[in-house]
């Protein structure tokens, strides 16, 4: 199944590079990047925001 899948990976690359000189697949590729790189800079706020909390004073 794994390969059928990549196959049709291959087969639409190469249409889309031959058709429309990679257009759709630099597209492609960079909203992937940028949904990459927004959850990577989402998690290191959200950890830097944890370790500037303080603790919470108990009596």
């Amino acid at each position: 199944m794994f390969r059928i899948l990549l196959l049709v990976a291959v087969i639409l690359i190469g249409y889309d590079a031959i058709a429309h000189q990679g257009l759709y697949t630099r597209n492609a590729w960079a909203s992937v990047v940028g949904l990459t790189e927004s959850a990577v800079t989402s998690a290191r706020q959200l950890g830097q925001d944890t370790r500037e909390e303080p603790a919470p004073i108990r009596p």
